[in-house]
């Protein structure tokens, strides 16, 4: 059995907390006591294959530290947008193969996709932005993400999602990919953010050349987190594709000089929340 996969099995989770593991650019597990959740789970080298060769080559700075077949346990699969490294063409078939109890929370705009990848629309919970669904104990909102632009749809609802999803009396908000637009703060802070997973990769005019959408970068990370007020905040999105990353110590040293409350993880690793008491917030 896959060593990560193990871990995530054996880990004997307390009511009320959470372990929580970085599976590398916007992917995370997120296990409390009844639950075992995946978001954007990119496993695969999909995106260096279909890029091979030419100037926006997605080379993988990491491999994956599982497979997808290693995913046998999962309760929830949630996907923030359409994208290969976010719905995975590679992962998600197999995902939902080995784990057939799953349900996955995607886009509406994504429902096609899901379909072409051969999940059944039993499995699928379809959201569109600022609206809400109820899976068991776990509440989820789905707030509308700007990645560059809304893009969105007539009846289908915002293709970019961020999610706050409630589990066992913790808010999390997973920000998928997004670049700051007016109330977008104001309309999270209600949610009371306990722990918020923020892109900090950025845009630059070489990356906007090659039609890369853009998201936050370092400073703005920061400053969103603080206007959220979240409890504790996470970077992401970087040190996966050596052509759209970011240096992970601008974060730090920007959150540093504002007093942020933050935890940058390591591949692969994990946390528990809320942190145990002798378990330094920064580093």
């Amino acid at each position: 059995m896959n060593a990560l996969t193990n871990e995530i099995n054996e880990a004997r989770i307390e009511p009320g907390t959470l372990r929580i593991w970085w599976l590398g650019q916007e992917g995370f597990v997120f296990k409390s006591a009844g639950r075992i959740i995946y978001i954007d789970p990119y496993l695969s080298t999909y995106a260096e294959k279909v890029t091979k060769g030419r100037p926006d080559e997605h080379v993988r700075i990491k491999p994956a530290p599982m497979q997808p077949e290693d995913v046998d346990h999962a309760d929830i699969v949630f996907c923030t947008h359409n994208h290969a490294d976010h719905i995975d063409p590679e992962s998600i078939p197999v995902i939902a193969a080995k784990s057939p109890g799953a349900r996955f929370v995607v886009p509406e705009c994504a429902l096609e996709t899901m379909r072409g990848l051969g999940v059944d629309d039993g499995r699928i919970h379809t959201m569109k932005g600022d609206d809400e669904l109820r899976l068991d104990d776990i509440h989820v909102y789905a707030i509308p993400a700007k990645h560059e632009e809304f893009d969105e749809h007539p009846d289908k609802g915002y293709p970019y999602l961020s999610y706050v999803i409630g589990i066992d009396g913790i808010n999390i908000f997973h920000a998928g990919d997004t670049i700051r637009y007016h109330g977008q703060a104001e309309r999270l802070r209600k949610y009371r953010i306990d722990l918020a997973f923020l892109p900090i990769n950025g845009r630059d005019d070489f990356r906007q050349g090659l039609d890369f959408a853009g998201n936050f970068d370092c400073e703005e990370a920061v400053r969103f987190a603080l206007d959220i007020r979240a409890g504790l905040t996470i970077p992401m999105h970087y040190d996966m594709f050596a052509i759209n990353t970011a240096d992970v110590n601008e974060f730090r040293l920007i959150a540093e000089k504002v007093n942020l409350r933050y935890l940058t993880m390591e591949h692969a690793g994990s946390i528990c929340f809320p942190l145990e008491a002798t378990h330094a917030a920064r580093r």
